[in-house]
């Protein structure tokens, strides 16, 4: 697998009061829609994704964070159809991490696969991948 993101940075900036919204769609990054390259079967949140290329979308709330895995390509900026949505899976968020400036995604092995870590100022989700 790997992840293809923008990084946007805070800049001084407060990550849910001046960035981000509760509740609302967000592209993780920045520019063009943010894109999962899948080069094996594998499995999130119950449901088998195929071999691939899709885009990443997450809505974020106080306590989890809802991740949505869609197969529409080549966005630039917030266009998601959710008609196009494969799955969508809540992860819970972790507060009070170190602060990271700039947004960052990274893959974490796990013993079931990966985890996808997704994080941005003191907040922090693990989306869990089954390979």
């Amino acid at each position: 697998m790997r992840v293809i993101y923008s990084r946007p940075h805070l800049q001084g900036r407060k990550l849910f009061e001046e960035i981000l919204k509760y509740g609302q769609t967000w592209r993780l990054g920045a520019n063009e829609a943010t894109e999962l390259d899948v080069f094996q079967p594998v499995t999130i949140g119950n449901k088998k994704l195929p071999v691939g290329r899709y885009t990443l979308y997450a809505i974020p709330k106080a306590g989890y964070w809802t991740i949505a895995v869609n197969n529409d390509l080549d966005l630039w900026g917030l266009k998601q159809d959710v008609s196009k949505d494969l799955l969508r899976v809540e992860v819970p968020v972790t507060y009070y991490n170190p602060v990271m400036e700039y947004f960052t995604m990274v893959f974490e092995k796990s013993d079931t696969g990966a985890n996808l870590i997704i994080a941005w100022d003191d907040a922090l989700v693990k989306l869990p991948i089954t390979i």
